[in-house]
């Protein structure tokens, strides 16, 4: 029963892994993920805007429901704005073009390194 304890609070630190690559993808950080054992006849898969998003939102929530805290509630209110923006962030810049703008034109590549310094912030928050 321990053991199964421990191996669930290691999700977060697996996930980082992923929830990292996916947003230096989403945010301009690499240019390319490409899987070559995926893709069948294609030989491989690269990673697109949207399946990044999807891995990157995913590998969140299931990191914060697997964090000690496990409840937004219970976090200090500078914590939920900071956990809050991350996510923000992430579907902002693919769907909201006044978010991606914004990041745009605080300088190329300013905006997007610091959405993801935000990002990567907002997580190490939400794991705790």
């Amino acid at each position: 029963m321990v053991s199964d304890y421990a191996n669930i609070r290691s999700i977060p630190a697996i996930l980082s892994v992923a929830f990292i690559a996916a947003s230096l993808y989403q945010f301009g950080g690499i240019s390319a993920i490409e899987l070559m054992w995926l893709g069948g006849a294609n030989g491989s898969y690269t990673l697109s805007t949207q399946h990044s998003l999807l891995v990157s939102l995913g590998a969140f929530v299931v990191a914060f429901a697997s964090s000690e805290t496990k409840s937004f509630e219970h976090y200090e209110l500078q914590e939920q704005v900071l956990i809050a923006l991350g996510p923000a962030l992430i579907l902002g810049n693919e769907y909201v073009t006044v978010v991606s703008d914004l990041l745009t034109n605080i300088g190329d590549p300013l905006g997007m390194q610091l959405a993801f310094v935000a990002t990567i912030v907002s997580w190490a928050v939400a794991v705790q």
